[in-house]
């Protein structure tokens, strides 16, 4: 007989495959007794079959008895196969129509020819997806109890590694200086796309996968383990182990990663313009963005039919940048940026924000408060909550900017100094028309809102 093994682990933490190996040898040593030839080996390592998630080798083995080339499937257990009773419906169906036996190293002979034999199948598929929901509460319950003691659960991000003590990572050196390297780089306004690219191009490979990518990026400054800290309910507090960097410079480049566009965090530096998609249009609201004429590159609203204001991009830049060095040359331009600022709004708006979540959560587990209108309610707090987050996190700004601002500002990168616009400006906008017969970029043409602090 022609003999397809699937083999399936749900967690492989350490990535050796070490689990879906002990199942195929188990597999392989039947088909051996039973003299059956082996087509076929369909390995889903790190998948779980509870989660939803799509499952490429198990599709591949319905696909390979859907053509008639498989004659039984042969796996470790039941489970390993299924613990969805809506998945497990479909491959009694599939394997019924195609007459494919199942042969399982726990259970024996899966007799499902037969309405007894699948009634006892759809039995143990339900036992399964009882035991995966008991052991996902078990599992949440636990991760929270060790949160609560300031331990880490989860797969260990990048940078760190399992020390001897359970839930207390510790700094892996050679990773760690990677680590500081990316969070440097952010601080400096390098886009993620670019360093994924240097770090594929250095050879450095992440824990899982085999490239860097943007995404891969944000996720690892994202986890809070790097600073050293756990996110209890949405609250970020100090855990038990050392991250690879202080708490201090977590929150900072979190909170720089957070305020910038995505798009402007994916995008080169050497591609930004100082106030593209920051500067609008004053009369319309229409965002302006570089584009080019033919005389000189410009900032112009791309809403053609409705508004064609434009500005010389040079002209428009250093107006904007005297603006700036002159604030950053008074006496109290390093209030703006220090960690010590007044935060008891921000703070008491936080609370409020907190008690408003729990009182939500209450109301749900009291049955008083539906799913479907709870969920819009707490995406708007959690929304509003990261904008705060952001606002009370100290901003990381060279010191020397207070001293020698104009220097300071010649070496910064785009990046860097719209960081510092979006601080002192709330915005800053350009008229359709000048004084009569005056410079495209004459200063009536400007607004600039300071926000508040500024």
């Amino acid at each position: 007989m022609r003999a397809a093994i699937y083999a399936r682990i749900s967690r492989d933490d350490l990535g050796d495959g070490l689990g879906v190996a002990r199942q195929q040898e188990d597999c392989e040593a039947i088909c051996r007794s039973r003299g059956w030839t082996v087509l076929g080996l369909f390995v889903d390592n790190d998948t779980s079959a509870f989660s939803g998630r799509t499952r490429p080798e198990y599709r591949r083995l319905l696909a390979e008895i859907a053509t008639g080339k498989i004659d039984v499937v042969v796996s470790w257990a039941p489970e390993r196969l299924h613990r969805s009773p809506r998945e497990l419906e479909d491959f009694l169906e599939l394997i019924e129509r195609q007459d494919v036996g199942v042969e399982t190293v726990k259970a024996g002979t899966w007799e499902v020819s037969t309405s007894h034999g699948r009634l006892v199948a759809r039995m143990l598929g339900a036992v399964s997806r009882a035991e995966s929901e008991r052991t996902g509460e078990r599992v949440s319950r636990a991760h929270q109890q060790a949160k609560d003691r300031g331990l880490w659960r989860g797969p260990i991000p990048y940078g760190l590694r399992a020390s001897s003590v359970p839930g207390q990572p510790e700094p892996d050196p050679e990773q760690a200086r990677t680590v500081s390297d990316i969070i440097a780089r952010v601080l400096h306004g390098d886009s993620l796309t670019r360093i994924a690219h240097d770090l594929n191009v250095a050879g450095i490979r992440p824990r899982r996968g085999s490239t860097w990518t943007h995404t891969g990026i944000r996720r690892l400054i994202e986890s809070p383990a790097l600073g050293g800290l756990v996110n209890i309910d949405g609250e970020f507090k100090q855990a038990k182990f050392h991250g690879v960097v202080e708490p201090t410079e977590w929150r900072s480049v979190r909170a720089v990663l957070q305020s910038r566009p995505r798009a402007e965090s994916r995008r080169p530096r050497e591609q930004l313009t100082l106030l593209g998609g920051l500067l609008v249009c004053a009369d319309h609201g229409h965002v302006c963005f570089g584009g080019n004429a033919t005389h000189a590159p410009i900032y112009v609203a791309r809403q053609p039919g409705h508004c064609h204001v434009s500005v010389v991009r040079a002209a428009a830049d250093d107006l904007v940048t005297a603006v700036v060095l002159e604030r950053l040359s008074q006496p109290d331009a390093a209030d703006l940026f220090h960690a010590e600022r007044n935060l008891s709004a921000i703070e008491a708006e936080i609370d409020d924000l907190y008690a408003r979540r729990d009182e939500i959560a209450d109301l749900v587990a009291e049955g008083l408060l539906t799913g479907t209108i709870a969920r819009p309610r707490l995406a708007g707090i959690l929304d509003r909550l990261s904008i705060l987050e952001v606002q009370r996190t100290p901003r990381v700004i060279d010191p020397k900017a207070f001293v020698q601002p104009a220097s300071v500002w010649a070496v910064w990168s785009a990046t860097q100094k719209r960081d510092v616009l979006r601080v002192l400006f709330s915005r800053i906008a350009v008229h359709h028309v000048g004084q009569r017969n005056g410079p495209r970029a004459d200063p009536s043409r400007f607004v600039l809102d300071w926000n508040q602090a500024a």
